[in-house]
């Protein structure tokens, strides 16, 4: 999947981070990204994840588009449905309509199964509250029947994410396995997976090293000269990461 994109960089991107984080066992990669996310509506469990789609065409009709639509990742969870825009950046790069249009085609394509759905704005957001979508889905039951309409209105609402933030989760999540006093196999597994998930993200621009906050110093280590200066710098850190 990743050499097929290595030439553009946003869908190298997305292509590397979540091929590897998709290795992961469903409940370590769902806590990644609702932890990541700005929201505190994602449900805790999402169910099995059953498909996977990087980049699906879906039908276009009732959209603005006239070929094809194409959201960047697309995942079906026992318990909803999650489409995910990606953009390269983390601000300023998000469309609206380009989301009504997602959740448009993704009624075209799965409508009448009528599933609860979500979508994650990864990077390029404007802000950071949820924003909500909607569609009325209709479908015709029967063809020689005219008039018989099945109807659902789809709610869709719209969690913000940012890079950094996915990054800082992959983070935090290698460090508290890497801190286990014994580590199975298993464990190991997952840290060479988030291990590679951090180096990816590196490979892509993004700065990877600790912040000062992340560092546990043993204040008896300390000279007092850098002791009394170390709550400051943690918290600059904090605000900085933050941003």
């Amino acid at each position: 999947m990743l050499g097929k994109f290595i030439n553009h960089k946003e869908d190298s991107l997305t292509a590397a981070v979540f091929t590897h984080l998709l290795h992961l066992p469903v409940e370590l990669f769902w806590q990644i990204l609702r932890n990541a996310s700005y929201t505190t509506t994602l449900p805790e469990d999402p169910g099995d994840l059953f498909q996977v789609n990087f980049w699906p065409s879906w039908n276009p009709s009732e959209t603005n588009n006239t070929q094809r639509v194409v959201p960047d990742l697309f995942l079906r969870f026992g318990n909803l449905d999650l489409i995910i825009e990606a953009k390269r950046w983390d601000d300023w790069m998000q469309d609206h309509a380009q989301w009504q249009s997602e959740l448009i085609a993704y009624t075209n394509e799965y409508g009448e199964e009528k599933r609860p759905v979500r979508m994650i704005a990864l990077g390029g957001i404007h802000t950071t509250p949820d924003e909500d979508l909607s569609f009325d889905w209709h479908s015709r039951i029967d063809e020689s029947s005219a008039g018989s309409v099945d109807t659902h209105r789809y709610l869709c609402p719209v969690h913000m994410c940012r890079w950094n933030r996915l990054l800082e989760q992959c983070t935090r999540m290698h460090r508290e396995l890497q801190s286990l006093e014994y580590r199975s196999s298993q464990a190991r597994a997952f840290l060479r997976i988030l291990l590679d998930v951090i180096d990816l993200f590196a490979w892509h621009g993004f700065s990877t090293g600790l912040w000062f906050v992340d560092f546990r110093f043993a204040k008896c280590r300390l000279s007092p000269s850098i002791a009394s200066h170390a709550q400051f710098f943690q918290s600059r850190s904090k605000q900085l990461a933050t941003k």
